[in-house]
């Protein structure tokens, strides 16, 4: 099948709004991007520093054009949408795709080269808030019925695709996912390195890439992992490790007898560079570590509750209605 052919795009509906998309991928393209923005001075000009930069804004734009085209077709040929999947789901994607939003375009993303304890807040909504949330509101149900029913059933046959999908599924699994996300956190957050992604816009950017990849790959892991007590134990110890992990990393910031990164321009804050440290240390002991803690007594539950207690649950998916042709 040829891409240009008419086939590869049934519906006039969906070739109208990949055009519209490409459209505003281009104006976007136009607009500069930065590390972090402009370096605000002050309170006055930072509510100014909102910008568009394109790597952030065409996927989130390209996620919820999908996103609102899956629903709809959803509604329109089954009249409804399926178990575990309505209103609950999309308010989770509409508000994790605003977190990303306000991490990444807003203010604060100029902020956060100026402080690090702004640093930290970003890092917490990319890491802590924002990816369970999406995860919660299952895109991917969406994403699938956005896409013509014969590519639907391609992707269900495509052997290349299953493939790798088998043998990337361990790392889909609690300890393993929570084992990545640490590495990369701490990796991340070297001196020398962290350093040189606040200098560097790739730098940064991948460091952003894979705090969010690794973190929506251990929320996945934890929130999917509700079939049977070795699941719900695997995700209470996967919430503990990243508890503590996370913990330790805080603490090291808030303790630590010296700045451990550069910050010249915590001054004109208000704030030493050691003091900003210890707030970010502070910002990240509290609040992140408290959803991993409420993650983790969760799990707990799960596991205490009594087998014959759990009730069956509907697959939120079915193959049937995901693969159905359209009408």
């Amino acid at each position: 099948m040829r891409l240009g052919s008419r086939k590869a795009f049934p519906n006039r509906s969906l070739r109208t709004e990949l055009g519209l998309a490409t459209g505003l991928a281009t104006v976007l393209f136009e607009i500069p991007a930065f590390a972090h923005g402009a370096v605000p001075h002050d309170v006055s000009n930072l509510w100014h520093e909102w910008h568009a930069d394109p790597l952030v804004s065409i996927p989130l734009l390209a996620s919820c054009v999908l996103f609102i085209r899956g629903v709809w077709h959803l509604q329109r040929e089954l009249g409804r949408l399926l178990p575990g999947f309505g209103l609950r789901q999309i308010a989770c994607f509409a508000l994790g795709v605003l977190l990303l939003v306000i991490a990444l375009l807003s203010p604060l993303e100029a902020l956060s080269s100026a402080l690090l304890s702004a640093h930290m807040v970003q890092h917490i909504l990319l890491i802590a808030v924002g990816p369970p949330l999406l995860v919660l509101g299952k895109p991917e149900v969406a994403w699938l019925w956005a896409l013509p029913a014969h590519w639907r059933r391609a992707m269900a046959r495509h052997g290349t695709l299953r493939s790798t999908l088998a043998i990337l599924s361990p790392c889909v699994r609690p300890i393993p996912a929570a084992l990545i996300h640490m590495a990369t956190l701490w990796i991340w957050h070297s001196p020398m390195l962290f350093d040189a992604a606040v200098a560097s816009d790739r730098l940064h950017w991948l460091e952003h890439v894979m705090f969010f990849g690794t973190a929506l790959l251990f929320w996945r892991a934890v929130i999917k992992a509700h079939s049977g007590r070795e699941a719900a134990a695997a995700s209470l110890i996967a919430c503990f490790l990243t508890l503590l992990h996370s913990g330790l990393l805080s603490a090291l910031l808030s303790f630590a007898r010296e700045a451990l990164y550069r910050a010249p321009d915590t001054i004109d804050w208000g704030l030493t560079a050691l003091e900003d440290q210890q707030l970010a240390g502070a910002i990240m002991s509290l609040p992140m570590c408290a959803i991993y803690l409420a993650a983790g007594l969760i799990m707990a539950l799960r596991l205490l509750t009594p087998h014959g207690s759990e009730r069956a649950r509907p697959s939120p998916i079915a193959t049937t209605d995901v693969l159905k042709p359209s009408r």
